[in-house]
Protein backbone atom coordinates (compact mmCIF):
# COMPACT_ATOMS: atom_id res chain seq x y z
CA UNK A 1 0.00 0.00 0.00
CA UNK A 2 1.24 3.58 -0.95
CA UNK A 3 2.57 6.07 1.91
CA UNK A 4 -0.37 8.56 0.86
CA UNK A 5 -3.01 6.10 1.06
CA UNK A 6 -1.75 4.89 4.22
CA UNK A 7 -1.63 8.40 5.43
CA UNK A 8 -5.44 8.62 4.15
CA UNK A 9 -6.88 5.62 5.64
CA UNK A 10 -4.85 6.26 9.06
CA UNK A 11 -6.97 9.76 8.89
CA UNK A 12 -10.30 8.20 8.41
CA UNK A 13 -10.01 5.93 11.21
CA UNK A 14 -9.06 8.96 13.11
CA UNK A 15 -11.95 10.83 12.41
CA UNK A 16 -14.49 8.48 12.86
CA UNK A 17 -13.02 7.52 16.02
CA UNK A 18 -12.73 11.17 16.96
CA UNK A 19 -16.35 11.88 15.79
CA UNK A 20 -17.39 8.25 17.80
CA UNK A 21 -15.91 9.64 20.59
CA UNK A 22 -17.57 13.11 20.28
CA UNK A 23 -20.77 11.25 19.96
CA UNK A 24 -20.33 8.92 23.49
CA UNK A 25 -19.68 12.82 24.80
CA UNK A 26 -22.66 13.83 23.67
CA UNK A 27 -24.91 11.18 25.68
CA UNK A 28 -22.69 11.57 28.82
CA UNK A 29 -22.91 15.19 29.33
CA UNK A 30 -26.88 15.26 28.92
CA UNK A 31 -27.25 12.14 30.72
CA UNK A 32 -24.92 13.42 33.71
CA UNK A 33 -26.30 17.10 33.51
CA UNK A 34 -30.31 15.69 33.55
CA UNK A 35 -29.44 13.68 36.84
CA UNK A 36 -28.11 16.38 39.01
CA UNK A 37 -31.04 18.38 40.57
CA UNK A 38 -34.99 18.50 40.10
CA UNK A 39 -36.52 21.56 39.13
CA UNK A 40 -40.17 20.92 39.35
CA UNK A 41 -41.64 23.84 36.91
CA UNK A 42 -39.15 22.73 34.19
CA UNK A 43 -39.00 19.13 34.53
CA UNK A 44 -42.20 17.80 35.44
CA UNK A 45 -44.03 19.58 32.16
CA UNK A 46 -42.55 17.16 29.46
CA UNK A 47 -42.66 14.04 32.18
CA UNK A 48 -46.11 14.30 32.63
CA UNK A 49 -47.18 15.70 29.36
CA UNK A 50 -45.24 12.43 27.89
CA UNK A 51 -46.70 10.12 30.07
CA UNK A 52 -50.10 11.37 29.43
CA UNK A 53 -49.68 10.30 25.61
CA UNK A 54 -48.66 6.69 27.21
CA UNK A 55 -51.60 6.69 28.84
CA UNK A 56 -53.37 7.52 26.09
CA UNK A 57 -54.79 11.09 26.56
CA UNK A 58 -54.62 13.16 23.54
CA UNK A 59 -53.37 16.83 23.27
CA UNK A 60 -55.81 19.22 23.27
CA UNK A 61 -58.69 16.88 23.75
CA UNK A 62 -57.81 15.75 26.93
CA UNK A 63 -54.98 17.73 27.62
CA UNK A 64 -53.52 21.51 26.97
CA UNK A 65 -50.92 23.17 26.32
CA UNK A 66 -49.84 26.02 24.23
CA UNK A 67 -47.01 24.54 21.96
CA UNK A 68 -46.99 21.71 19.47
CA UNK A 69 -47.36 17.86 20.56
CA UNK A 70 -44.49 16.73 19.34
CA UNK A 71 -41.87 16.83 21.98
CA UNK A 72 -44.81 15.01 24.43
CA UNK A 73 -45.03 12.39 21.25
CA UNK A 74 -41.12 11.65 21.21
CA UNK A 75 -40.54 11.43 24.71
CA UNK A 76 -43.62 9.17 25.30
CA UNK A 77 -41.97 6.59 22.78
CA UNK A 78 -38.76 6.22 25.20
CA UNK A 79 -41.09 5.63 28.08
CA UNK A 80 -42.93 2.91 25.68
CA UNK A 81 -39.31 1.30 25.30
CA UNK A 82 -37.67 1.96 28.82
CA UNK A 83 -40.58 2.28 31.21
CA UNK A 84 -41.90 5.74 32.75
CA UNK A 85 -39.23 6.14 34.96
CA UNK A 86 -36.17 9.20 35.63
CA UNK A 87 -33.53 7.06 33.91
CA UNK A 88 -35.63 6.71 30.62
CA UNK A 89 -36.58 10.48 30.46
CA UNK A 90 -32.89 11.63 30.87
CA UNK A 91 -31.62 8.78 28.13
CA UNK A 92 -34.22 10.52 25.87
CA UNK A 93 -32.54 13.91 25.92
CA UNK A 94 -29.86 12.57 25.44
CA UNK A 95 -30.08 10.14 22.15
CA UNK A 96 -31.36 13.75 20.86
CA UNK A 97 -28.40 15.25 21.65
CA UNK A 98 -26.43 12.58 20.27
CA UNK A 99 -28.61 12.57 17.12
CA UNK A 100 -28.15 16.74 17.15
CA UNK A 101 -24.63 16.27 16.96
CA UNK A 102 -24.55 13.89 14.40
CA UNK A 103 -26.21 16.49 11.94
CA UNK A 104 -24.31 19.08 12.78
CA UNK A 105 -21.40 17.69 11.87
CA UNK A 106 -22.85 15.96 8.49
CA UNK A 107 -24.38 19.60 7.72
CA UNK A 108 -20.57 21.06 7.91
CA UNK A 109 -19.29 17.92 6.03
CA UNK A 110 -21.96 19.29 3.48
CA UNK A 111 -20.44 22.48 3.46
CA UNK A 112 -17.01 22.08 3.66
CA UNK A 113 -16.99 18.11 2.56
CA UNK A 114 -12.78 17.84 2.05
CA UNK A 115 -12.58 18.87 5.64
CA UNK A 116 -11.77 16.46 8.47
CA UNK A 117 -11.81 19.03 11.04
CA UNK A 118 -14.59 21.45 10.91
CA UNK A 119 -17.18 19.10 11.23
CA UNK A 120 -15.93 17.82 14.45
CA UNK A 121 -15.47 21.67 15.61
CA UNK A 122 -19.20 21.73 15.19
CA UNK A 123 -19.54 18.34 16.72
CA UNK A 124 -17.99 18.89 19.88
CA UNK A 125 -19.68 22.58 20.31
CA UNK A 126 -22.90 20.98 19.92
CA UNK A 127 -22.30 17.94 21.84
CA UNK A 128 -21.75 20.48 24.68
CA UNK A 129 -24.14 23.57 24.29
CA UNK A 130 -26.96 21.46 22.39
CA UNK A 131 -28.98 19.76 25.70
CA UNK A 132 -26.65 19.58 28.29
CA UNK A 133 -27.44 23.11 29.73
CA UNK A 134 -31.16 22.37 30.13
CA UNK A 135 -30.12 18.32 30.68
CA UNK A 136 -33.82 16.97 30.52
CA UNK A 137 -36.30 16.75 27.11
CA UNK A 138 -37.56 20.13 26.61
CA UNK A 139 -39.56 21.37 23.54
CA UNK A 140 -37.09 24.55 22.48
CA UNK A 141 -34.33 21.96 22.11
CA UNK A 142 -36.56 19.02 20.30
CA UNK A 143 -37.80 22.49 17.83
CA UNK A 144 -34.32 22.92 17.81
CA UNK A 145 -33.10 20.31 16.99
CA UNK A 146 -35.62 19.48 13.64
CA UNK A 147 -34.73 22.57 12.60
CA UNK A 148 -30.96 21.17 12.16
CA UNK A 149 -32.86 18.68 10.30
CA UNK A 150 -34.11 20.39 8.03
CA UNK A 151 -31.54 22.63 7.20
CA UNK A 152 -29.02 19.65 6.67
CA UNK A 153 -31.24 17.68 3.86
CA UNK A 154 -32.22 21.18 2.96
CA UNK A 155 -28.45 21.88 1.64
CA UNK A 156 -27.75 18.57 0.69
CA UNK A 157 -30.51 18.82 -1.87
CA UNK A 158 -29.32 22.12 -2.85
CA UNK A 159 -25.85 21.53 -3.63
CA UNK A 160 -26.53 17.35 -5.36
CA UNK A 161 -25.68 17.04 -8.45
CA UNK A 162 -28.59 18.12 -11.07
CA UNK A 163 -30.64 14.54 -11.81
CA UNK A 164 -29.70 13.32 -7.83
CA UNK A 165 -32.73 11.82 -5.96
CA UNK A 166 -30.97 14.11 -2.99
CA UNK A 167 -32.65 17.67 -4.74
CA UNK A 168 -36.30 16.67 -4.19
CA UNK A 169 -36.26 14.35 -2.05
CA UNK A 170 -34.12 16.70 0.64
CA UNK A 171 -36.16 19.56 -0.05
CA UNK A 172 -39.53 17.76 0.36
CA UNK A 173 -38.39 16.55 3.65
CA UNK A 174 -36.79 20.30 5.16
CA UNK A 175 -40.36 20.97 4.44
CA UNK A 176 -41.80 18.11 7.00
CA UNK A 177 -38.79 18.78 9.51
CA UNK A 178 -39.81 22.81 9.38
CA UNK A 179 -43.48 22.13 10.22
CA UNK A 180 -42.13 19.37 12.78
CA UNK A 181 -39.89 22.06 14.10
CA UNK A 182 -42.74 24.54 14.32
CA UNK A 183 -44.95 22.06 16.26
CA UNK A 184 -42.09 21.22 18.55
CA UNK A 185 -41.77 25.22 19.82
CA UNK A 186 -44.08 27.62 17.83
CA UNK A 187 -41.33 30.58 17.92
CA UNK A 188 -38.27 28.46 16.87
CA UNK A 189 -40.34 27.12 13.93
CA UNK A 190 -41.31 30.86 12.82
CA UNK A 191 -38.13 32.73 13.71
CA UNK A 192 -36.29 29.87 11.75
CA UNK A 193 -39.10 29.69 8.49
CA UNK A 194 -37.50 32.18 5.99
CA UNK A 195 -33.96 30.90 6.39
CA UNK A 196 -35.55 27.62 4.17
CA UNK A 197 -36.35 30.24 1.10
CA UNK A 198 -33.83 32.53 1.52
CA UNK A 199 -30.88 29.01 1.15
CA UNK A 200 -32.78 28.21 -1.74
CA UNK A 201 -33.15 32.09 -3.27
CA UNK A 202 -29.05 31.80 -3.17
CA UNK A 203 -28.81 28.38 -4.31
CA UNK A 204 -30.84 29.59 -7.37
CA UNK A 205 -28.49 32.12 -8.19
CA UNK A 206 -30.73 33.94 -10.07
CA UNK A 207 -32.69 31.24 -12.08
CA UNK A 208 -36.22 31.97 -10.84
CA UNK A 209 -37.81 29.03 -12.60
CA UNK A 210 -35.32 26.93 -10.77
CA UNK A 211 -36.09 28.81 -7.17
CA UNK A 212 -39.98 28.60 -7.98
CA UNK A 213 -39.58 24.71 -8.25
CA UNK A 214 -37.09 24.20 -5.77
CA UNK A 215 -39.63 26.43 -3.01
CA UNK A 216 -42.77 24.30 -4.41
CA UNK A 217 -41.27 20.62 -3.71
CA UNK A 218 -40.39 22.34 -0.35
CA UNK A 219 -44.04 23.60 0.29
CA UNK A 220 -45.06 20.34 -0.96
CA UNK A 221 -43.14 18.45 1.52
CA UNK A 222 -44.62 21.06 3.84
CA UNK A 223 -47.82 20.87 3.20
CA UNK A 224 -48.23 17.28 3.23
CA UNK A 225 -46.64 17.24 7.26
CA UNK A 226 -49.41 20.20 8.00
CA UNK A 227 -52.07 17.95 6.23
CA UNK A 228 -51.71 14.93 8.01
CA UNK A 229 -51.40 16.91 11.37
CA UNK A 230 -54.67 18.50 10.25
CA UNK A 231 -56.04 15.32 10.06
CA UNK A 232 -55.38 13.90 12.95
CA UNK A 233 -56.61 17.36 14.71
CA UNK A 234 -59.92 16.85 12.61
CA UNK A 235 -60.38 13.33 13.59
CA UNK A 236 -58.97 12.11 17.08
CA UNK A 237 -58.45 15.83 18.70
CA UNK A 238 -59.82 19.24 19.22
CA UNK A 239 -59.06 21.98 16.29
CA UNK A 240 -60.48 24.61 18.64
CA UNK A 241 -58.89 24.06 21.62
CA UNK A 242 -55.32 24.21 19.18
CA UNK A 243 -56.14 27.08 17.99
CA UNK A 244 -56.66 28.83 21.42
CA UNK A 245 -54.15 27.16 23.28
CA UNK A 246 -51.07 27.67 20.42
CA UNK A 247 -51.92 30.69 18.63
CA UNK A 248 -54.39 32.91 20.27
CA UNK A 249 -53.21 32.71 23.76
CA UNK A 250 -49.13 32.55 23.14
CA UNK A 251 -49.85 35.46 20.46
CA UNK A 252 -50.19 37.48 23.23
CA UNK A 253 -47.56 36.80 24.84
CA UNK A 254 -45.34 37.10 21.90
CA UNK A 255 -46.09 40.38 20.56
CA UNK A 256 -45.19 41.75 24.28
CA UNK A 257 -41.97 40.20 23.84
CA UNK A 258 -41.54 41.32 20.45
CA UNK A 259 -42.70 44.98 21.96
CA UNK A 260 -40.39 45.19 23.79
CA UNK A 261 -37.36 43.43 21.88
CA UNK A 262 -38.32 46.34 19.93
CA UNK A 263 -37.82 48.86 22.37
CA UNK A 264 -34.11 48.02 23.06
CA UNK A 265 -33.51 48.28 19.38
CA UNK A 266 -33.66 44.94 18.64
CA UNK A 267 -30.78 44.40 21.13
CA UNK A 268 -28.12 46.19 19.31
CA UNK A 269 -27.51 47.99 22.03
CA UNK A 270 -26.92 45.25 24.57
CA UNK A 271 -24.12 43.45 23.15
CA UNK A 272 -23.16 40.03 24.69
CA UNK A 273 -27.30 39.43 24.75
CA UNK A 274 -27.22 41.87 27.55
CA UNK A 275 -24.02 41.37 29.44
CA UNK A 276 -25.37 37.74 30.30
CA UNK A 277 -24.17 34.55 29.44
CA UNK A 278 -20.69 33.40 28.85
CA UNK A 279 -18.19 35.60 27.43
CA UNK A 280 -16.12 33.26 25.33
CA UNK A 281 -19.31 31.36 23.53
CA UNK A 282 -20.98 35.07 22.69
CA UNK A 283 -17.37 37.07 21.30
CA UNK A 284 -17.04 33.23 19.06
CA UNK A 285 -20.74 33.33 17.95
CA UNK A 286 -20.36 37.58 17.12
CA UNK A 287 -17.05 37.05 15.75
CA UNK A 288 -18.48 34.18 13.18
CA UNK A 289 -21.16 36.41 12.06
CA UNK A 290 -18.37 39.29 11.11
CA UNK A 291 -16.68 36.47 9.27
CA UNK A 292 -19.51 35.44 7.28
CA UNK A 293 -20.43 39.12 6.93
CA UNK A 294 -17.30 39.69 5.27
CA UNK A 295 -17.63 36.80 3.19
CA UNK A 296 -20.56 37.75 2.17
CA UNK A 297 -19.80 41.36 1.11
CA UNK A 298 -16.56 40.63 -0.36
CA UNK A 299 -18.65 37.92 -2.77
CA UNK A 300 -21.48 41.04 -3.56
CA UNK A 301 -18.63 43.46 -4.37
CA UNK A 302 -16.25 41.16 -6.11
CA UNK A 303 -16.59 41.16 -10.12
CA UNK A 304 -15.27 38.39 -12.03
CA UNK A 305 -14.25 35.19 -10.72
CA UNK A 306 -16.84 34.18 -7.61
CA UNK A 307 -14.84 35.09 -4.12
CA UNK A 308 -17.44 31.97 -2.47
CA UNK A 309 -18.44 28.32 -4.11
CA UNK A 310 -22.12 27.30 -3.70
CA UNK A 311 -21.55 25.78 -0.65
CA UNK A 312 -19.39 28.41 0.66
CA UNK A 313 -21.68 30.98 0.11
CA UNK A 314 -24.88 28.81 1.35
CA UNK A 315 -22.75 28.32 4.51
CA UNK A 316 -22.09 31.90 5.21
CA UNK A 317 -25.65 32.82 4.75
CA UNK A 318 -26.53 30.52 7.15
CA UNK A 319 -24.06 31.19 9.41
CA UNK A 320 -25.41 34.95 9.79
CA UNK A 321 -29.04 33.92 10.02
CA UNK A 322 -28.27 31.63 12.79
CA UNK A 323 -26.44 34.32 14.85
CA UNK A 324 -29.64 36.43 14.44
CA UNK A 325 -32.21 33.66 15.14
CA UNK A 326 -30.36 32.76 18.25
CA UNK A 327 -29.72 36.48 19.04
CA UNK A 328 -33.95 36.93 18.94
CA UNK A 329 -34.49 33.45 20.58
CA UNK A 330 -32.40 34.47 23.64
CA UNK A 331 -33.62 37.99 23.72
CA UNK A 332 -37.01 37.19 23.52
CA UNK A 333 -37.66 33.84 25.57
CA UNK A 334 -36.43 36.03 28.27
CA UNK A 335 -34.88 33.04 29.52
CA UNK A 336 -30.62 32.38 30.45
CA UNK A 337 -28.86 32.92 27.40
CA UNK A 338 -26.77 29.61 27.78
CA UNK A 339 -29.90 27.63 27.08
CA UNK A 340 -30.29 29.59 23.53
CA UNK A 341 -26.54 28.52 21.92
CA UNK A 342 -27.41 25.26 20.94
CA UNK A 343 -26.37 26.03 17.42
CA UNK A 344 -23.33 27.63 18.06
CA UNK A 345 -21.13 24.98 16.48
CA UNK A 346 -22.96 25.44 13.23
CA UNK A 347 -22.24 28.93 13.35
CA UNK A 348 -18.66 28.45 14.52
CA UNK A 349 -17.47 25.34 12.16
CA UNK A 350 -18.88 27.74 9.05
CA UNK A 351 -16.81 30.76 10.18
CA UNK A 352 -13.71 28.98 10.45
CA UNK A 353 -14.29 27.74 7.27
CA UNK A 354 -14.91 30.58 5.33
CA UNK A 355 -11.87 32.15 7.02
CA UNK A 356 -9.89 29.31 6.21
CA UNK A 357 -10.67 29.58 2.04
CA UNK A 358 -10.86 33.76 1.84
CA UNK A 359 -7.25 33.92 3.79
CA UNK A 360 -3.99 32.53 3.36
CA UNK A 361 -4.83 30.29 6.49
CA UNK A 362 -5.79 27.65 4.35
CA UNK A 363 -2.12 26.57 3.05
CA UNK A 364 -0.22 24.08 5.29
CA UNK A 365 1.14 26.08 8.24
CA UNK A 366 -1.86 27.80 8.39
CA UNK A 367 -3.84 24.90 8.54
CA UNK A 368 -1.38 23.56 11.50
CA UNK A 369 -1.62 27.47 13.13
CA UNK A 370 -5.72 27.54 13.17
CA UNK A 371 -6.15 23.95 14.54
CA UNK A 372 -4.05 24.73 17.56
CA UNK A 373 -6.14 27.78 18.05
CA UNK A 374 -9.24 25.80 17.53
CA UNK A 375 -8.34 22.98 20.01
CA UNK A 376 -7.43 25.90 22.57
CA UNK A 377 -10.78 27.56 22.19
CA UNK A 378 -12.73 24.28 22.19
CA UNK A 379 -11.06 23.11 25.20
CA UNK A 380 -11.88 26.53 27.16
CA UNK A 381 -15.64 26.47 25.58
CA UNK A 382 -16.06 22.79 26.53
CA UNK A 383 -14.65 24.07 30.00
CA UNK A 384 -17.32 26.67 29.98
CA UNK A 385 -19.95 24.09 28.90
CA UNK A 386 -19.44 21.41 31.38
CA UNK A 387 -19.32 24.27 34.00
CA UNK A 388 -22.91 25.33 32.97
CA UNK A 389 -24.35 21.89 32.75
CA UNK A 390 -23.09 20.43 36.18
CA UNK A 391 -24.27 23.61 37.69
CA UNK A 392 -27.05 23.25 36.37
CA UNK A 393 -27.45 27.53 35.94
CA UNK A 394 -30.29 27.57 33.22
CA UNK A 395 -32.40 26.43 36.22
CA UNK A 396 -30.85 29.17 38.61
CA UNK A 397 -32.45 27.36 41.89
CA UNK A 398 -29.44 25.13 41.83
CA UNK A 399 -27.13 28.16 42.28
CA UNK A 400 -24.60 26.99 44.93
CA UNK A 401 -26.32 23.65 45.54
CA UNK A 402 -24.70 20.40 45.74
CA UNK A 403 -25.86 17.00 44.04
CA UNK A 404 -25.65 14.34 46.29
CA UNK A 405 -26.76 10.28 46.24
CA UNK A 406 -29.45 9.01 44.16
CA UNK A 407 -32.61 9.27 44.75
CA UNK A 408 -34.23 5.93 46.73
CA UNK A 409 -37.78 6.16 44.76
CA UNK A 410 -37.21 3.21 42.07
CA UNK A 411 -38.79 5.46 39.36
CA UNK A 412 -36.35 8.59 40.25
CA UNK A 413 -33.48 6.45 40.61
CA UNK A 414 -30.28 8.01 39.48
CA UNK A 415 -31.45 11.32 39.99
CA UNK A 416 -29.47 13.28 42.20
CA UNK A 417 -31.37 15.59 44.60
CA UNK A 418 -29.87 18.87 44.80
CA UNK A 419 -28.81 19.93 48.19
CA UNK A 420 -29.83 22.74 49.19
CA UNK A 421 -33.23 22.86 47.16
CA UNK A 422 -34.95 25.44 48.21
CA UNK A 423 -38.39 26.89 46.46
CA UNK A 424 -38.62 30.82 47.77
CA UNK A 425 -37.17 29.94 50.89
CA UNK A 426 -38.40 26.97 51.80
CA UNK A 427 -36.53 23.52 51.87
CA UNK A 428 -37.76 20.69 49.44
CA UNK A 429 -35.71 17.40 50.68
CA UNK A 430 -35.27 14.11 49.73
CA UNK A 431 -36.73 12.47 53.18
CA UNK A 432 -39.89 14.83 52.06
CA UNK A 433 -40.35 13.51 48.44
CA UNK A 434 -39.76 10.10 50.01
CA UNK A 435 -42.59 9.76 52.70
CA UNK A 436 -45.13 11.92 49.79
CA UNK A 437 -44.60 8.79 47.31
CA UNK A 438 -44.69 5.90 50.19
CA UNK A 439 -48.31 8.00 51.17
CA UNK A 440 -49.59 8.18 48.15
CA UNK A 441 -48.25 4.74 46.86
CA UNK A 442 -49.91 3.16 50.16
CA UNK A 443 -53.67 5.04 49.65
CA UNK A 444 -54.03 3.78 46.82
CA UNK A 445 -55.98 6.68 45.63
CA UNK A 446 -55.73 8.95 42.21
CA UNK A 447 -54.72 12.80 43.77
CA UNK A 448 -54.47 16.32 42.45
CA UNK A 449 -51.12 17.90 43.14
CA UNK A 450 -51.04 21.74 42.61
CA UNK A 451 -49.07 23.68 41.11
CA UNK A 452 -45.52 21.89 40.24
CA UNK A 453 -44.86 18.59 40.71
CA UNK A 454 -47.39 16.85 38.28
CA UNK A 455 -44.47 14.70 37.86
CA UNK A 456 -45.45 12.21 40.94
CA UNK A 457 -48.98 10.95 38.13
CA UNK A 458 -46.18 9.53 36.29
CA UNK A 459 -44.02 7.96 38.79
CA UNK A 460 -46.98 6.42 40.82
CA UNK A 461 -48.97 5.66 37.44
CA UNK A 462 -52.00 7.57 38.58
CA UNK A 463 -53.75 9.25 36.20
CA UNK A 464 -53.22 12.93 35.34
CA UNK A 465 -56.78 14.07 36.40
CA UNK A 466 -57.27 17.10 34.59
CA UNK A 467 -56.77 19.20 31.40
CA UNK A 468 -53.95 21.59 32.44
CA UNK A 469 -50.93 20.47 31.91
CA UNK A 470 -49.51 23.32 33.98
CA UNK A 471 -50.31 26.57 35.65
CA UNK A 472 -49.56 29.43 33.98
CA UNK A 473 -51.46 32.76 33.26
CA UNK A 474 -51.05 34.08 29.88
CA UNK A 475 -49.37 31.49 29.06
CA UNK A 476 -51.89 28.22 29.23
CA UNK A 477 -54.68 30.07 30.36
CA UNK A 478 -56.02 33.10 29.17
CA UNK A 479 -55.75 36.41 31.75
CA UNK A 480 -59.14 36.98 31.23
CA UNK A 481 -62.50 34.95 32.73
CA UNK A 482 -61.42 31.09 32.96
CA UNK A 483 -65.21 29.74 33.60
CA UNK A 484 -65.25 27.10 31.10
CA UNK A 485 -61.65 26.22 31.79
CA UNK A 486 -62.73 25.96 35.49
CA UNK A 487 -65.33 24.03 34.99
CA UNK A 488 -63.73 21.21 33.29
CA UNK A 489 -61.24 20.98 35.78
CA UNK A 490 -63.95 20.02 38.51
CA UNK A 491 -65.90 18.04 36.46
CA UNK A 492 -62.51 16.06 35.51
CA UNK A 493 -61.17 15.79 39.05
CA UNK A 494 -64.46 14.20 39.93
CA UNK A 495 -64.43 11.96 36.99
CA UNK A 496 -61.18 10.92 37.47
CA UNK A 497 -62.16 10.33 41.46
CA UNK A 498 -59.46 12.15 42.88
CA UNK A 499 -59.41 11.45 46.97
CA UNK A 500 -56.41 13.08 47.67
CA UNK A 501 -55.08 17.07 46.91
CA UNK A 502 -51.76 17.80 47.51
CA UNK A 503 -51.09 21.58 47.81
CA UNK A 504 -47.34 23.39 47.60
CA UNK A 505 -46.87 26.04 50.11
CA UNK A 506 -43.80 27.45 47.81
CA UNK A 507 -43.37 27.40 44.03
CA UNK A 508 -41.91 29.22 41.32
CA UNK A 509 -43.02 31.98 38.95
CA UNK A 510 -45.95 32.13 42.49
CA UNK A 511 -47.68 29.18 40.22
CA UNK A 512 -48.80 28.21 44.04
CA UNK A 513 -51.13 31.43 44.31
CA UNK A 514 -52.90 30.85 40.85
CA UNK A 515 -55.83 28.60 42.59
CA UNK A 516 -57.45 31.79 42.87
CA UNK A 517 -57.99 32.52 39.06
CA UNK A 518 -59.94 29.24 38.90
CA UNK A 519 -62.84 30.28 41.06
CA UNK A 520 -65.01 26.73 41.15
CA UNK A 521 -61.56 24.63 41.46
CA UNK A 522 -61.04 26.69 44.95
CA UNK A 523 -64.43 26.24 46.55
CA UNK A 524 -64.47 22.87 45.20
CA UNK A 525 -61.44 21.57 47.20
CA UNK A 526 -62.01 23.73 50.38
CA UNK A 527 -65.28 22.16 50.37
CA UNK A 528 -64.54 18.61 49.24
CA UNK A 529 -61.10 17.94 51.54
CA UNK A 530 -59.91 18.50 54.73
CA UNK A 531 -56.24 18.95 55.61
CA UNK A 532 -54.64 15.79 57.25
CA UNK A 533 -51.54 16.92 57.67
CA UNK A 534 -47.51 18.55 55.76
CA UNK A 535 -44.76 16.90 54.77
CA UNK A 536 -42.42 19.94 54.18
CA UNK A 537 -43.62 21.87 51.63
CA UNK A 538 -46.27 19.56 51.07
CA UNK A 539 -49.98 20.09 52.63
CA UNK A 540 -51.98 16.92 52.47
CA UNK A 541 -55.79 16.85 52.24
CA UNK A 542 -58.26 14.25 52.01
CA UNK A 543 -62.12 14.21 50.51
CA UNK A 544 -64.53 14.10 53.37
CA UNK A 545 -66.16 11.07 53.81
Amino acid sequence: MMPDKITTNVSKIAELLAGAGILVLAFYLTATAGARGFYPFDQSIVFDGSYRVLSGQVPYRDFLMPFGPVTFWLHALFFRLLGTTYHAYIIGAGVINVAATLVAMLTVRTFFPRSRLLPLVAGVLTAVWFYPPFGTPWPDQTAFFFVLLAVWVLVKGLVSEPGCSWRPSGLAASGCFAVLAFLSKQNVGSFMVFVFPLLMLVAARGDSRRFLKDLGVFVLGAGAAAAAFTLWLVLGSDPGAFIHYVFEIPAELGRERLSGFARIWLGVLRPFFGGRGPALMMSAVWGSLAVSAVALIASAVRTGKAVLSLRHLLAAVLCVYLVAFQHLFINTTLNQPENGLALSGIILAVAVGLLLSLTGLGRPKGRMAVAAALIVFLFFASRDGYRVAMRRDVHEMFRGSDFGASMPIDKLAGLKWAEPMRIRGSAVLPAHMVILCEYLEESGENFFVFPDFTILYGLLGVPSPQPLLWFHEGVTYSREANRDLDERIVAALKRNRVSIFIREQAAWFNTSERLGDFPELEVFLRTEFEKIGEVGIFIVYERRR
